[in-house]
């Protein structure tokens, strides 16, 4: 049964209309869009099984409803593929619990939501995991990230320049969605250690920084690796926040052999990732001079071990893993996970196409 959508329709003569159209009304990302056609939102609220008026989130702040058809309007608009839709929603899900704390993290500022996917659905749909998996190449990572972008912007207000007043926001706000690797990940699913089931599919979302690279690809030895690791961290904000810590598959390779856990891996990068407040004071990141017993006095980039989500995920060439800062408000935003359901995860089946 078609759809029957309520969203006003603009004529436009032809498909650089409606990307003129875009531009001018600030609806774009600067990039050229697939034109949201009233038939393609319908199939994408059809694929995605739920009704076009269905409330998936809600931004008390500001008064705002996302509805599906909202969504598929943006996922269409960004080069989404109909298959998609059920991991838009559950995204859409978890950045509108009041613990992610959407309307003062990420619509304005130097963070936006980084998007990791794990679980069966990864391989389902394709999401890159390997190499360049924060880069281009690949149309889920690529589009699901756009369409987040144009969520924010869209639905949730964050326009640039208007709302968006990030000093310089950084380029995962184009896209910013990366998968967690079925192959190279030596221990449970991120979402696993978040409370959903190991054999679910899932979204975990966190208000990120851009990445900061860890390279040591001449260690064989868990110690200088993470050594390496919870230095990349030091020019943290201290502030109370979590860290994403994505670990490359030829340190989480090394890791596993030496026979080191998640929690392993978490308990030594707090032991690790501290300064003292005279090393911070003289980088300028407290006030004032350095007093007598701040060169004993440590601080720690998280408040608790638990504060470190580890994922492994990117290419196995070098041994290179990297760092995600949170916003400087820190333990304001809480990175949420967002399991899909059985039927959802049904949903995000990408047709096989027919040998010829």
């Amino acid at each position: 049964m078609t759809a029957t959508l309520t969203s006003a329709a603009v004529e436009a003569a032809d498909e650089q209309a409606v990307r003129d159209l875009f531009t001018q009304r600030g609806w774009g990302d600067g990039l050229p869009v697939v034109p949201p056609t009233p038939e393609r939102v319908a199939r994408f609220v059809e694929a995605s099984g739920v009704a076009p008026d269905a409330v998936i989130g809600t931004l008390p702040e500001q008064g705002r409803v996302l509805t599906c058809e909202k969504i598929a309007v943006n996922a269409v608009a960004a080069g989404c593929r109909e298959e998609y839709m059920s991991v838009l929603l559950a995204i859409v899900r978890a950045l509108s619990t009041e613990r992610f704390c959407l309307h003062s993290t990420t619509i304005s500022g130097a963070t936006t939501p980084l998007v990791i996917i794990s679980g069966p659905v990864v391989n389902q749909i394709a999401v890159n995991t390997s190499f360049s998996v924060f880069g281009p190449g690949h149309q889920a990572n690529a589009t699901i990230g756009r369409a987040v972008r144009l969520i924010l912007q869209n639905l949730c207000g964050g326009v640039p320049g208007v709302i968006d007043k990030a000093t310089f926001g950084h380029p995962g706000k184009f896209s910013y969605c990366i998968g967690e690797s079925t192959s190279a990940n030596p221990w449970e699913p991120i979402h696993a250690d978040r409370g959903v089931p190991e054999d679910a599919s899932a979204v975990t979302v966190f208000a990120g920084e851009a990445p900061i690279y860890a390279r040591n690809d001449w260690a064989s030895e868990p110690g200088p690796i993470l050594a390496t690791i919870a230095d990349a961290m030091l020019p943290s904000h201290y502030a109370g926040g979590c860290f994403v810590v994505v670990i490359g598959p030829l340190h989480a390779a090394i890791l596993h052999k030496a026979g080191y856990s998640r929690a392993d891996v978490r308990a030594e990068l707090f032991r690790r990732a501290r300064r003292s407040v005279a090393s911070m004071k003289n980088a300028g990141r407290l006030p004032g001079p350095v007093e007598p017993g701040d060169e004993d006095e440590m601080r720690t980039v998280v408040s608790r071990e638990e504060d470190f989500l580890i994922t492994v995920a990117g290419g196995d060439l070098y041994g290179y893993s990297t760092v995600i800062p949170y916003w400087i408000g820190g333990s304001d935003s809480t990175p949420v996970t967002e399991a899909l359901s059985p039927d959802e995860e049904q949903r995000c089946q990408i047709p096989v196409p027919e040998e010829t």
